[in-house]
């Protein structure tokens, strides 16, 4: 955690109140906007970011808003004030996204939003199939399952669009599966800690409880360490994202499987995407970009860890 909070830092650049006096250039700069870095898809898809950007000669101001979303709004106006070329936004919740949305499109100034779905007219949206990666997931859990048992779920930050779609995937599999009973129903708004001390809560009041669903890898790691601390090694654990810790809670059983999604990649192609629209050719951008999700388990464990989703691949 320290290293990660270490690397949070780096990653920042500037903060809201001294944003306006980062430097930036105009149209080679590029304004990011993140709702912040416990999650290491965050500061992947900006290592992502920083990488492309150097390639090309473009400066990146970077902006953490902490998970707060007026924060994040107020980010956005600072960076539009600063002209950045181009802004590229991923949403603390809905209210930040139309918010952000409307401030940059409001400057003419071209929004890449990258994971999160915002309401309002961006230049395109960057992220992964949600709805998919979690019907995949559940589905494979189902079948670990038998196809009964009890289930709890821990959301992440609730309207938001991956919270949402991520319902809504698994959803779809526990219609055709009315022998798996979700017993608990609760959100950690994307966060490990929060995870683990309402995992704690959920496994108290569910004895006979056979898995969870984690809509992140923040969240399944909290929920494993409090079923460890319980005792409860023959806990069924899925997730989505693809840490690269979550790779070594497969490898030890803590958890079964996740959806790995590609955050790096997801960045340097936010980047690329941002100059393009700088450029005049907003145009020729697809106005939608899904990116693959792949599931993990031990069986193709190795072959993942070797891909590079969050990082240059070794």
């Amino acid at each position: 955690m320290a290293m990660l909070a270490t690397a949070a830092l780096a990653l920042t650049g500037c903060s809201a109140d001294n944003a306006a006096n980062a430097g930036g250039t105009g149209k080679k700069t590029i304004g990011v906007s993140m709702p912040e870095f416990h999650s290491l898809f965050y500061v992947a898809a900006v290592d992502g970011m920083k990488k492309a950007a150097a390639d090309e000669g473009y400066e990146l101001v970077v902006l953490n808003a902490n998970g707060n979303s007026s924060q994040q709004v107020n980010q956005v106006q600072n960076l539009v004030t600063q002209q950045v070329g181009a802004v590229i936004f991923a949403m603390q919740d809905a209210t930040a996204g139309a918010a952000g949305v409307a401030e940059a499109k409001g400057a003419n100034i071209p929004v890449i939003a990258i994971d999160q779905r915002p309401q309002g007219d961006v230049t395109t949206f960057i992220g992964s199939d949600s709805v998919k990666a979690s019907t995949e997931l559940c589905d494979y859990l189902a079948k670990q399952m038998g196809g009964k048992g009890n289930l709890a779920i821990i959301k992440g930050v609730l309207g938001s669009s991956t919270e949402i779609e991520r319902s809504k995937g698994c959803g779809s599999i526990l219609e055709k599966n009315p022998d798996i009973k979700v017993v608990s129903t609760t959100n950690a708004d994307w966060d490990e800690n929060k995870a683990y001390n309402v995992a704690q809560d959920v496994l108290t009041a569910n004895p006979e409880l056979q898995a969870i669903f984690a809509q992140n890898d923040g969240m399944a790691l909290g929920a494993a360490k409090a079923a460890a601390q319980a005792g409860r090694s023959n806990l069924k654990i899925v997730s989505v994202d693809g840490f690269p810790q979550v790779y070594d809670a497969i490898e030890s059983g803590q958890v079964l499987a996740t959806m790995s999604q590609e955050p790096y990649q997801m960045g340097e192609l936010a980047v690329r995407t941002a100059i393009k629209a700088m450029s005049g050719e907003a145009g020729s951008i697809q106005k939608e970009q899904l990116q693959p999700t792949v599931l993990v388990t031990k069986e193709n464990l190795e072959e993942a860890r070797s891909a590079g989703y969050y990082g240059p691949a070794k």
